[in-house]
């Protein structure tokens, strides 16, 4: 044989096997695994019917450093009993906050400290339906922001 032929010969060979190789490689079947969908209800819901979550955010403050304490009402429902308080402590004091029933000096269902220059948040289910109070109190002057939000579910907090 030709040295020329045995060359292209050889050559085409090389070719062929590379190019066999690599679409054997891409030829593989690939298939992702398929699951039927699933439907995720509220817990105590035996109709089917999908109940859509809810949330609100009843309000927000923001404290300029003229006053040393401060309280704000919040209505809690029995469709809405999750609650969560989000604190920015911008002062130089510890800011304390405290969730009452009733009024500002009623029974304390919750309390948190925020150290200076720190965020925390408040959160929990209330026991029942009612008027709560959320209070800040501060040595120094109260400086920061806070915002609230009411809930159906633990998960529509956004915690």
């Amino acid at each position: 044989m030709n040295k020329e032929i045995k060359r292209i010969l050889a050559t085409t060979i090389s070719a062929a096997s590379i190019f066999s190789v690599a679409s054997s490689a891409f030829a593989e079947e690939v298939s992702l695994p398929t699951t039927t969908p699933v439907l995720i209800e509220k817990p105590g819901d035996e109709t089917g019917v999908i109940v859509p979550f809810a949330s609100d955010k009843p309000w927000s403050l923001n404290f300029d450093g003229s006053r040393t304490s401060d309280s704000k009402l919040l209505a809690v429902t029995e469709d809405l009993p999750w609650v969560k308080v989000q604190i920015k402590n911008s002062g130089t004091t510890k800011m304390i906050v405290t969730i009452t029933q009733h009024s500002s000096t009623g029974k304390v269902m919750g309390s948190l400290t925020v150290d200076p220059g720190k965020s925390d948040t408040l959160w929990g289910q209330m026991p029942y339906a009612d008027t709560f109070y959320v209070n800040f109190t501060s040595t120094g002057t109260l400086k920061g922001a806070v915002s609230t939000r009411v809930a159906s579910t633990y998960e529509e907090l956004g915690l």
